[in-house]
């Protein structure tokens, strides 16, 4: 009709631990292709370092909203392939996560809001005979595709209580501490070499009234004032800049702040306000 909508094109992301080396991931879109020709698959990222979960699990929590809705969002960092460990469909209000039930939706499923979730057993879903070793071919990619056409996740296998899912310990959530402090965390490091801690914008707006007016601790390092953009600091120079995963990153302009701090995810940040203000 004159003046209607398209319908919309389904689409499917892919996360993956599978680099760009070796053939999986072509491989999976290949099988993609085969169950749903019409389908629009996007690559999030397949440079997880490999079998990090926790790197994963930031990625999808960083990325999936930005995503068509009813969108589904397929993960593979599965260290358990071919074990015991489950593979689950979630469906909340913004779409579709097809993923092995090893934390790796732990931040998605603190943030968004669940609707149900399956097990995924149907193996008559499934290619045949099914690999030990790449579970990505031979059960993610057709699930993903058949749910991406239209297939309802019931489909799948037994609904299971979204309380049952694993989630990771990502540690205690930004706190004041004992010295009036905002300790965080950094929770990932991009391959800039940028330190992006737990603390969003919220806390900082929350605990303090002027941004210009804060301290960040970061190793041995102290950072005066929030920076704008990198280049308000000289090439070489720390700064502490709210980032666009809307979360105080510590970086260095043009440099790598993880390699010239030395700090790693999982290591502090503090936030306190200036003595000289």
């Amino acid at each position: 009709m004159s003046g209607s909508k398209a319908p919309a094109m389904p689409v499917i992301s892919l996360l993956t631990d599978f680099g760009r080396t070796d053939p999986y991931v072509g491989i999976m879109k290949a099988v993609i292709a085969s169950f749903c020709p019409e389908v629009r698959v996007i690559d999030i990222s397949h440079d997880v370092a490999p079998q990090d979960v926790c790197q994963a699990a930031f990625m999808l929590a960083a990325a999936h909203g930005f995503f068509p809705h009813n969108s589904v969002h397929v993960v593979v960092v599965d260290p358990g392939v071919g074990s015991t460990r489950r593979i689950v469909t979630v469906r909340t209000t913004g779409g579709l996560f097809v993923a092995p039930d090893n934390g790796v939706l732990s931040l998605v499923l603190d943030d968004a809001k669940i609707a149900d979730a399956y097990l995924v057993e149907n193996s008559d879903l499934f290619l045949h005979p099914v690999s030990r070793t790449f579970h990505g071919r031979d059960v993610f990619a057709p699930v993903a595709a058949r749910l991406a056409c239209g297939m309802k996740p019931e489909m799948l296998g037994p609904e299971i209580a979204p309380q049952s899912l694993v989630r990771m310990d990502f540690g205690p959530a930004p706190y004041m501490d004992v010295k009036g402090r905002l300790a965080g965390t950094v929770v990932y490091a991009d391959r800039f070499g940028n330190l992006v801690s737990n603390i969003g914008r919220s806390h900082l707006e929350k605990h303090f009234q002027d941004l210009d007016a804060v301290c960040v601790q970061a190793g041995n390092q102290v950072i005066s004032g929030l920076s704008r953009c990198y280049a308000d600091a000289a090439k070489g120079r720390l700064l502490a800049i709210v980032g666009s995963f809307d979360r105080l990153e510590i970086s260095v302009n043009q440099e790598s702040a993880a390699r010239v701090l030395q700090m790693a995810v999982g290591d502090p940040v503090y936030v306190s306000a200036r003595k000289d203000r």
